[in-house]
């Protein structure tokens, strides 16, 4: 009877220790470590950190899994170093004690953080202007060029802050390269500004107008031209050249050859015979528009030419 009486409650009995030790072990006393991110506030008036601060201190702490879990739960944990009262050159110390109220929890103890402390370094604020340098890379069409004054950017200062140490050593800034190659047209773009190469340093701008204007350089084409215009000839006459066609050589600014190119003027070539052949030669020298600041030069320069008769057809 002492096993067989009342055997469901003895047997519920049972159950509920069996779940109560289950529990008690499951929450007992442990030692864990967790990594708690770590941050700055209350930097000295006219200064600025600069010395090295690790991402995360590890902190070894005592107590039971269900404060545990709420402390590694909790995404808003964190350490915050006031450095209101420290000096440069001074350390600050994480003790204990310190760290348990930066946690808000009783449920653990802090027993160990690792690293104990930190050197503090601090610098003076420092506010500076520094000219835009505009980067590029590749080179424009035949016949353009950039040169140092072909390049405009605004603005054309930017305003750094940060500490002093790091911004008395920056002369200028940069932008990311331009890309120039096989340009032949005037270019304006926005381009990024580089960063300085330090976290602590801010640029009052990220990003900058540029406007390229390309400079033209002198180029050379030629192209080959039939004489289409003679003049002087003697009425019913013909007077063939030898050579009928010839060789263009056109020299200028590389927008007013293609300009020149594009639509030449008619007629490009002409020969004008009435002079010659009143002084009875038969070479005629060729006669060629040049527009105003390129020179054509046409070879050969002259032609010979035959005064013929024309002959009836009956």
């Amino acid at each position: 009877r002492m096993f067989t009486e009342n055997l469901g409650v003895k047997i519920l009995s049972v159950l509920l220790a069996l779940l109560i030790h289950i529990v008690v072990q499951r929450d007992s006393v442990r030692e864990f470590e967790i990594r708690v991110p770590i941050g700055i506030s209350d930097v000295p008036s006219g200064q600025v950190f600069v010395g090295e601060l690790p991402e995360v201190v590890r902190v070894r702490v005592r107590g039971r899994w269900s404060g545990f879990r709420d402390l590694i739960t909790d995404k808003s944990n964190r350490l915050l170093l006031d450095l209101s009262g420290v000096r440069d050159g001074e350390r600050f110390v994480f003790d204990e004690h310190f760290v348990q109220q930066q946690l808000a929890t009783r449920q653990v103890q802090v027993l160990e953080v690792n690293p104990s402390s930190i050197l503090v370094r601090l610098d003076r604020l420092m506010h500076r202007k520094v000219p835009v340098r505009v980067s590029t890379t590749g080179n424009p069409a035949a016949g353009f060029r950039v040169g140092p004054g072909d390049l405009s950017v605004d603005p054309d200062v930017v305003e750094l802050t940060g500490p002093q140490g790091e911004i008395s050593q920056i002369r200028y800034v940069r932008t990311l390269p331009i890309d120039l190659a096989g340009t032949d047209a005037d270019l304006r773009v926005r381009a990024q500004v580089l960063p300085v190469g330090s976290p602590r340093v801010e640029l009052s701008v990220s990003e900058v107008d540029v406007q390229v204007k390309l400079g033209e350089t002198e180029v050379t084409r030629t192209l080959t031209s039939q004489v289409s215009v003679v003049h002087g000839c003697p009425p019913d006459h013909r007077c063939p050249l030898e050579p009928e066609e010839v060789s263009v050589q056109v020299r200028g600014l590389v927008r007013a050859v293609r300009a020149f190119l594009d639509a030449p003027p008619e007629p490009l070539v002409r020969a004008d015979l009435a002079d010659a052949i009143e002084r009875k030669e038969r070479t005629v020298r060729f006669q060629v528009q040049a527009p105003k600041g390129m020179t054509v030069t046409v070879r050969p320069a002259a032609a010979r030419f035959r005064v013929l008769a024309e002959i009836p057809a009956e």
